[in-house]
């Protein structure tokens, strides 16, 4: 029993400390303009705000953002020193309250945001070369197909959309899931979409301090 009691005070310590190292944010709540050189930025809702970047454009503009990504490099003040920064190698960034993530160089809008966020992305698919004994080897080229992909808030990576990696995330809830998981496999596929949004709604992401 002593052990027991032991074990809770740890559990609650822990969370205790989780919660005074972190910031809720609420669903539907603004986040400034700003570009988040790295996932650790966002993590820490550090971005580089519009006063912290060098440029000819009119930052008033509700597209500056975009415009000052669009080139490939720009100059910002960051801790205090001035950088060069490649546009390329920027995580993402927060316009108009959306934010944008970086998919192998170009930046896509994130439509559904929280602890699950889903996005559709025009991603460039290279067809591999088939062989033909008529005329020998040919080889394959490049196409842009839509996708669909999802980023767990608290990874920071996009990953091609699944049934089974949605599940895994949801899952997490188990209460949720449950409910989830009483449903049958069409109805399943149906309303995925509709959970991801139930867990977002459930479970607000933080940013930490």
């Amino acid at each position: 029993m002593k052990r027991y009691f032991i074990l809770l005070f740890i559990v609650a310590a822990a969370l205790v400390k989780a919660q005074g190292d972190s910031t809720a944010f609420p669903i539907n709540s603004r986040i400034d303009d700003g570009i988040y050189l790295t996932y650790q930025d966002f993590r820490h809702n550090k971005p580089l705000g519009k006063s912290d970047i060098e440029s000819q454009e009119d930052k008033s503009q509700q597209e500056f953002m975009s415009k000052v990504l669009f080139q490939e490099k720009f100059n910002a003040n960051h801790n205090g020193s001035s950088i060069v920064v490649e546009s390329k190698k920027v995580w993402g960034y927060f316009q108009n309250n959306t934010l944008y993530v970086n998919y192998q160089g170009d930046f896509y809008r994130v439509p559904v945001f929280g602890s699950i966020c889903y996005l559709v992305a025009n991603v460039v698919v290279v067809n591999p070369g088939f062989y033909d004994p008529r005329f020998g080897y040919a080889t394959g080229g490049t196409s842009k197909e839509l996708r669909e992909f999802i980023m767990d808030f608290y990874e920071g990576v996009p990953q091609e959309f699944s049934m089974s990696k949605v599940e895994t995330l949801i899952a997490r809830d188990s209460l949720l899931f449950a409910e989830y998981k009483k449903l049958g496999r069409r109805k399943q596929k149906e309303q995925i979409y509709r959970y991801i949004r139930k867990y977002n709604g459930a479970h607000p992401v933080y940013f930490l301090k």
